[in-house]
């Protein structure tokens, strides 16, 4: 999930030049230039083995300390590992050493955006990655859920920003996220316009269908049309661990539902 984005950033941050090889392995890498050893470490990532392309940033990161190329991509490496603390300080790192890179800020709020006690400290990263690179739809889409998220007004503005785009105004889970900002402000026709456009856009993915069933029966009050959706939710699942807890929520909200008619 991350091969594209450490391309892009390889891409724009290493020395351009033909005939790059990757080298396998970092085995005996200490004498190889900087250029091989990222390039290596992207062969090691692009198969998923992040402790090699680690041993391979941190040789470069020792010989360079202000690469912020290699900063971010061992941010991006330890975050593979599963070491959120290492990959953030990583990332603060690269941010500190170059401010007004577009990645480095970027990775640093997506990295605090995935920790919601922690979600707070993305939106100055990520205002100056927007700042940097306007109009950006990764950043803004990230934008709008940390804000969503915090309750902040401002979520909406970079959802409206991002119905203006065409790879984007046929989302469904743009829609769904607008519906659900203005559900929660009980501004209720424009939550509803939000999540018509949704289903009609994906009428078989089971959070759309399930949102759209909990908006119309517990914010709307129409619990009785509710029904055939909550049915529906449960017509496209099947029981598995995925889905087994929602399931049995949906299942005993209908029967309580049809034991009030």
């Amino acid at each position: 999930m991350y091969i594209k984005k450490i391309r892009i950033l390889l891409a724009a941050c290493i020395v351009a030049g033909a005939g790059v090889v990757l080298i396998p392995g970092c085995g005996q890498s200490q004498a190889l230039p900087t250029r091989a050893l990222m390039n290596n470490a992207l062969g090691d990532a692009s198969k998923g083995e992040w402790k090699k392309a680690l041993r391979c940033l941190n040789i470069v990161i020792n010989r360079e300390p202000h690469n912020t190329a290699a900063l971010i991509f061992k941010a991006i490496a330890y975050e593979g590992c599963g070491k959120a603390d290492l990959a953030l300080n990583a990332a603060r790192r690269a941010v500190k050493n170059a401010p007004d890179d577009f990645w480095a800020q970027y990775t640093l709020g997506r990295l605090y955006s995935k920790d919601q006690q922690k979600m707070q400290d993305a939106i100055t990263p990520l205002l100056r990655a927007l700042q940097i690179k306007p109009d950006d739809n990764n950043t803004l889409l990230l934008l709008g859920r940390c804000a969503a998220t915090l309750k902040l007004d401002s979520a909406i503005k970079y959802y409206k920003l991002l119905t203006k785009k065409k790879e984007f105004k046929k989302r469904a889970e743009l829609w769904n996220e607008m519906g659900i900002y203005y559900a929660e402000r009980k501004q209720i026709r424009k939550a509803a316009a939000c999540f018509v456009k949704a289903y009609q856009l994906a009428p078989s993915k089971p959070l759309i269908v399930l949102n759209f069933a909990t908006f119309i029966d517990k914010y709307v009050g129409e619990s009785k049309r509710a029904l055939g959706f909550y049915k529906k939710y449960l017509r496209i699942t099947v029981p598995s661990p995925g889905f087994e807890t929602q399931r049995r929520r949906v299942e005993g909200r209908i029967k309580k539902i049809k034991a009030g008619f």
